[in-house]
């Protein structure tokens, strides 16, 4: 039912109930966030979101390149939407890959930098740029790609030393 100028009495209560509602319901639907994530973009027929755009046109063809020669990747982007995107075009070109953004909780991030580290099946690890931080440590990766540059650029800088740590062995190779 929806009333076009409610009492202020009933706009008190109904923001009361709602926030009563939301603290009942949010613990039992934390699962659903991913579901929620990606029902927010929709996308169209999936050879679209490559071949619609040159700089994924570009992203697999240096992608098909890396991965023949035996590179393991970073991605990294600003924005977390874009991760979506990138989520989408790595699944349709069968790509094995981990996410990492600012949503990841602190116990999990180090579960995906392990695994990334000690499974070279994995291919791809995307990133927000701002999503990093102390510790994250990815020498599994001897690529680092910037799909796109920060504003910031010493959140680049920091973004690219992330493979650049102790342990590294191999030579690491930037694309921006």
């Amino acid at each position: 039912m929806h009333c076009c100028h409610p009492p202020p009495s009933l706009s008190h209560k109904q923001a009361v109930f709602s926030t009563l509602l939301s603290a009942q319901v949010a613990p039992l639907t934390g699962s659903l966030h991913r579901i929620q994530c990606y029902m927010r973009t929709q996308f169209p027929d999936l050879r679209l979101i490559q071949y619609d755009c040159g700089k994924l046109q570009t992203l697999h063809t240096l992608l098909r390149k890396l991965k023949t020669g035996g590179h393991r990747v970073l991605i990294f982007t600003q924005m977390t939407r874009m991760l979506d995107v990138l989520e989408q075009f790595l699944n349709y070109h069968g790509h094995i890959y981990l996410r990492l953004d600012g949503s990841t909780r602190v116990e999990q991030r180090q579960a995906l930098m392990e695994r990334f580290n000690a499974d070279r099946r994995i291919f791809c690890f995307i990133l927000s740029t701002r999503s990093g931080g102390v510790g994250v440590n990815l020498t599994g990766a001897d690529t680092v790609v910037f799909y796109d540059s920060d504003w910031n650029p010493t959140m680049d800088a920091q973004a690219q030393d992330r493979c650049h740590r102790i342990g590294q062995t191999r030579d690491v190779h930037i694309y921006r």
